[in-house]
């Protein structure tokens, strides 16, 4: 009986570890998650990764299914050499220095390749998804933390010392609130999904809102980033300022890399990419307005279309063009 061919990924997040077995064609086979509850640190999370691998094959192997590498994403820099995580992780507490490719080897017995969480998001858009035949691309993935990456000539850049794209450490302004890398005014602490909620209750905190309280059930301190997109759709005016405010941050830093690198388009994707087509508008005049006019003049800013499945997508091509 023939095989056919499957790609296989893992895809760890701060909130949840998501996986799955898909076709070459991008169709995906099975898929599943389960919390990464990275609060118990990262050698309870490394077991999980390593049942997750297991699982993984076996159901390909139940299916028929060729499966020739793992691939794993991982938030922080990875050496891709090796699949050891070696920048900080904020989200993820004790998980810088694992070895999630050596160990993953010895347990299954086959190549597996390890890169950061946005590299394989990107290579997913770029291959199945909103930056399909672009050349030059970065991706932004906004959530818990924010990651980035970024595409030259259709090649993926990891830096010299596998650090390239941290987008979301880069700082517009040095005076500026404290983030959890340690320095201050970074575009992750003005733009993550907790740092849009906090300024939502602050200002909710001095003007009450009753739409807000009908959306959250009175519990404004359990605000999520899906409820306040909610309030922004239903016209109330502190969601809306909130996230007008989050789009002109945002613009300030990406207009800073779109004047070094000149990308054709800009892919957003996680939570706030929900934040629907009037968001994405607002990013896209904040850039348009701080970077070069040449710069932009075909520039797209467009949703990334392959949502939470992209992080496991892109881990099962990191094989690819790998001997």
């Amino acid at each position: 009986m023939s095989t056919k061919r499957a790609f296989a990924g893992i895809d760890i997040g701060g909130t949840s570890v998501k996986f799955g077995l898909f076709s070459p064609d991008g169709s995906i086979i099975y898929k599943e998650q389960k919390p990464t509850l990275a609060e118990k640190g990262a050698v309870p999370l490394m077991h999980l990764v390593s049942n997750i691998a297991e699982q993984l094959m076996y159901h390909a192997a139940e299916d028929e299914l060729e499966v020739r590498w793992l691939g794993v994403g991982t938030p922080g820099a990875v050496n891709f050499k090796t699949g050891r995580v070696i920048g900080a992780t904020p989200n993820i507490a004790g998980w810088q220095g694992t070895e999630i490719g050596s160990t993953l080897k010895e347990r299954l017995n086959m190549p597996v390749w390890v890169d950061n969480d946005v590299n394989t998001v990107a290579l997913a858009e770029l291959r199945y998804g909103a930056a399909s035949g672009a050349l030059t691309a970065i991706c932004v993935t906004i959530g818990t933390g924010i990651g980035g990456a970024v595409i030259i000539d259709g090649q993926l850049q990891r830096g010299h010392s596998y650090s390239g794209g941290e987008i979301g450490h880069m700082s517009i302004n040095f005076e500026g609130p404290d983030c959890k890398c340690g320095r201050k005014g970074c575009l992750e602490a003005y733009c993550s999904s907790q740092a849009i909620i906090n300024r939502a209750k602050k200002s909710l905190e001095q003007n009450p809102s009753q739409l807000f309280n009908e959306i959250t059930g009175g519990l404004i301190d359990k605000l999520t980033i899906k409820q306040l997109f909610t309030a922004a759709k239903k016209g109330d005016k502190i969601a809306s300022e909130v996230l007008a405010e989050t789009a002109l941050y945002l613009g300030i830093g990406l207009a800073n890399l779109v004047n070094l690198l000149n990308p054709e388009i800009i892919i957003i994707g996680g939570g706030i990419a929900d934040g629907g087509p009037e968001f994405l508008s607002k990013l896209s005049a904040a850039v348009k307005e701080q970077a070069f006019g040449s710069a932009v003049k075909e520039l797209k800013i467009v949703k990334a279309a392959l949502g939470n499945d992209a992080g496991f997508i892109g881990a099962g091509l990191l094989g690819e063009n790998q001997h």
